[in-house]
């Protein structure tokens, strides 16, 4: 049976896959940054060959990754804590997963429902080194609860959008984009 929703999911999970944009298109952070993290781990080397002068392309993904990082460095969280959460974010994990090609990493599943589903997220680190990603209720109610108390965070959501703003994508992505901040707006 034909699911459209289905469809949407997967045409929004392949645009935001695609490596549509180069260090130039990243205005909030400097080549030389790009370049360091690259070498302490903070940000995947795709290319084949690193030294080979081969500009580096990144995904949606990658690049709201790196803005995350300029958010976190700006607090002057450490490098080594930076890594702690790029491993929870991009650990795979299954999601009612019959079978291995259902594993899906956690981060991009986060995004794409934020941006399909007009979610507000928040990513919080902990002081002791815990790492959630919760919903406004959520976040809210724990606060409340006193289970979260000197921490860090992020809404995930408002930076999705800012970003989805700064970039030119083609003209069938820039209509997928709309349709969902047509809805989500509202």
């Amino acid at each position: 049976m034909f699911d459209p929703q289905s469809d949407e999911q997967e045409s929004l999970q392949e645009l935001l896959s695609e490596k549509l944009f180069r260090s130039e298109h990243l205005s909030f952070v400097t080549n030389r940054q790009v370049h360091h993290w690259k070498e302490i781990g903070l940000i995947d080397d795709h290319r084949k060959y690193a030294a080979s002068g081969m500009k580096s392309s990144f995904s949606f993904y990658e690049a709201l990754w790196i803005r995350i990082i300029t958010e976190i460095r700006a607090f002057r969280i450490s490098n080594l804590t930076i890594k702690e959460i790029k491993k929870y974010l991009f650990n795979s994990f299954r999601e009612n997963a019959v079978n291995i090609k259902e594993e899906r990493i956690l981060f991009e599943t986060i995004i794409q429902d934020i941006i399909s589903k007009n979610q507000v997220m928040f990513l919080v680190f902990l002081n002791d080194n815990t790492i959630k990603i919760l919903d406004r209720a959520t976040f809210i109610g724990e606060i409340y609860d006193n289970n979260i108390g000197h921490h860090f965070s992020l809404r995930l959501d408002t930076l999705i959008w800012k970003m989805l703003s700064l970039f030119v994508f083609e003209l069938k992505i820039e209509q997928i984009i709309q349709q969902y901040k047509n809805t989500n707006m509202e």
